[in-house]
Order: structure tokens, then sequence, then C-alpha cells
């Protein structure tokens, strides 16, 4: 039975018929960019976050450049990110003059480890940035008070993260920005870029809105060298009709999450912890085993789609050799680098799928098992 990583057209098959009339009501009204279906999906979120602001931007990378130079990052600053995380991360601290501090992260929720956060804080920190990895939550209540302790900023990377959840609260919700990504494979994806920043504070929005405009203010003065990063209203119509579903997908990710978790729970490999009360949404579901890639080569002679996230971490990129980092300085992320492997877990996957990706693992584990 094939079983694909990931099956976009599926998600979207009993959708179509909405989408198509918000993509009509688009082009009836004419106005593509930030037009009247930008605001209502902007005001569909905050209602939703419980936030004042939320504006959108074209992909969650320019959500997290735009929300540092909001925050007045610049030359000789330095941000603290995890370094087993996706490159815009830390390549959004770099193009702003400012200084990437890369932390290792937890070996099995794969979130930023907070002694690491603790020993890279210096007098030159000037944020955190907390990645929610795979759609689990960060400790926030922990790295707030870092944050606050030392005076700093706290954006929350909520990539692959919406809809999670602390408590009764959101992710993204509780830093001074939450930036999101609409990227078609996250748990509300558009049909191609998109992103989100959120806020409570009233001047960053301001700031935001300017910067994703080319610096544009409401007279229509260039108040600041800004950017062109403007969501646009065919993805921001599809996204409303997709908000509506959002939870309904994301429940289905964590029962999928769950049912691996009964079929794996024996198995001699790692699995990523079970959540079920919102702090995990599983937008990515992340096994360890010691025999990666032989595992990943067997599931894919079986039609079964996997994929590797990440297989380098941060401080060992060419493009950040230039700060001075070498093998050995964050063991945790260079281990995780060889043994980590994501399985199918989007919504739709029938559960015949998962058993033939539950019982191909357990014959390669069984195989290796006799070889030895």
């Amino acid at each position: 039975m094939k079983v694909p990583f990931i099956d976009l057209s599926a998600q979207h098959e009993g959708l179509m018929d909405k989408i198509q009339q918000c993509i009509a009501q688009v082009f009836e009204e004419g106005s593509f960019i930030l037009g009247s279906q930008v605001s209502q999906f902007e005001k569909a979120v905050a209602k939703m976050l419980g936030v004042p602001h939320a504006l959108g931007v074209n992909s969650g990378t320019d959500a997290l450049l735009l929300s540092l130079k909001a925050l007045g990052i610049g030359s000789g600053d330095e941000i603290i990110v995890p370094t087993f995380t996706f490159v815009a991360v830390a390549d959004v601290v770099a193009r702003l003059g400012a200084r990437p501090v890369f932390v290792d992260v937890d070996p099995i929720n794969y979130n930023m480890a907070i002694d690491s956060v603790t020993q890279a804080i210096t007098p030159k920190t000037k944020a955190i940035i907390a990645v929610h990895m795979f759609g689990q939550a960060c400790d926030l209540a922990q790295l707030m008070q870092l944050a606050n302790a030392h005076g700093v900023f706290l954006v929350e990377d909520c990539c692959q993260a919406m809809g999670g959840t602390i408590g009764n609260k959101y992710l993204g919700s509780m830093g001074v920005t939450g930036c999101f990504s609409f990227y078609p494979t996250k748990n509300l994806g558009g049909v191609g870029d998109g992103g989100l920043v959120v806020t409570h504070n009233d001047e960053v929005a301001e700031r935001i809105t300017r910067y994703r405009d080319h610096g544009r203010d409401a007279k229509g003065v260039f108040q600041d060298i800004g950017y062109n990063s403007r969501l646009d209203s065919l993805q921001a119509a599809v996204l409303r009709v997709k908000l509506e579903e959002m939870e309904e997908m994301i429940q289905d990710r964590v029962e999928n999450a769950r049912f691996y978790g009964d079929l794996l729970g024996e198995a001699e490999i790692v699995l990523p912890e079970f959540y079920d009360r919102g702090e995990h949404t599983y937008n990515v579901y992340t096994i360890q085993c010691e025999q990666r890639d032989a595992l990943r080569l067997f599931l894919t002679e079986r039609e079964i789609g996997t994929a590797i996230y990440y297989d380098r971490p941060l401080h060992l990129q060419p493009c950040f050799s230039y700060l001075g980092y070498k093998e050995g300085d964050f063991p945790v992320s260079e281990l995780l680098c060889k043994r980590v492997l994501s399985l199918p877990i989007y919504p739709g996957l029938k559960k015949k799928q998962l058993e033939e990706v539950a019982i191909s693992i357990h014959e390669f584990l069984a195989l290796q098992t006799t070889q030895e």
C-alpha cells in the first residue's frame, strides 16, 4: 500500500466548493493585494488567538524578519535561536546585521534546552526566538521568566504550531510577537506562500503594518525603508475557508499520533511524547532510529514516504561558518540530525495506511535483530 509523506489534494477535496466561491468573490471585487479578504482573515485569526493585532505578510520567514525589525533589532545585537530548526529562524537575524547565537535542544521534544539558553544570554542579547518545533509547545513559562529577568524580547515561532495551546492560551499570543507560516504543508496551509504576525503591542503592530508595504503609512507617506511583504487576497480567501476546519484537522493529526503510539510503543525507536490537550499539534511526527538511513530506504522501497527534518544543524551550515562554531559544540542537535525521521501524519490518512507504516517499521527492526 502506497503511503505518501503528505497528500495535499486529499485535504482540499471536501473544501473545493467553498474555496472556489471565495476565489470567485476575490475576482469580483478586483482587490488582489491587502484587500477585504485579507482584513477579514486577519480579524478572524486575531479573534481566535485573543490578540488585538494580526497582520498578514508574504511568508513565515518575513513574519520573523518584520517582527525583529519592528523590535529594533540590528547590528551588534545577539538573538538566541535553536540550532536544530529551519534556516529561516537564523537567517532573518543575520539579514538585519545581528548575530545568531545558537543553543542546543532537548533530546526528546526537540525544543530549545532551557539550560543552554541560560548559558547563552549576554549583555548583548536582545531577543530569544522560541520555536515550537514540529508543533510541540516550548516551555514558555521558563523562557518568559528568563526573558523578563534579563530584559529581552521573546518572539514565538509558531510556523509549525498554529492552533496549539498552553492551558487556555494559544501559542503565538504570549510572546511580544507570534509568527506563523501558511506554507501548504502547515497546520493552516495556503496554496502558496503566506505568513502572519500577531502582537499585543500597538507600536510594534504599527511598524509591521508599514514595513510590509514598503514603509508606507496610512497617509501614503513612506516613513521607513520597508519591504514588499503583503499577503494577497487569493491566499487569504483560501485560508479563511481552511481556518474553519483547522481544529478538526489538528485533532486528526493528534489521533494519528495516538495511533502511531499504540502501534509502535514497543518498538526499539524513540517516539514523540504524546499530548492531546493542545500542547502538540503534530505538524510533523518525528521518530529517532539509530539506523535512520537504512530504515528510510526500507520504507521508500515499500512506497512509504518519509522526510528528514533536519540532516544538519544550523551551526554547521556553510552560510553560518563566519560565526566560528564547530562540530561538537551542540552534541544533542548533532546526534538528532543523524537519527531523526519524520513519518506521514497528515489529516486524512487512513488507519490501514498508518498500520502499513508501523508494520513496515517493525519488520525492519526485526530484520536488524536477525542480522545481528
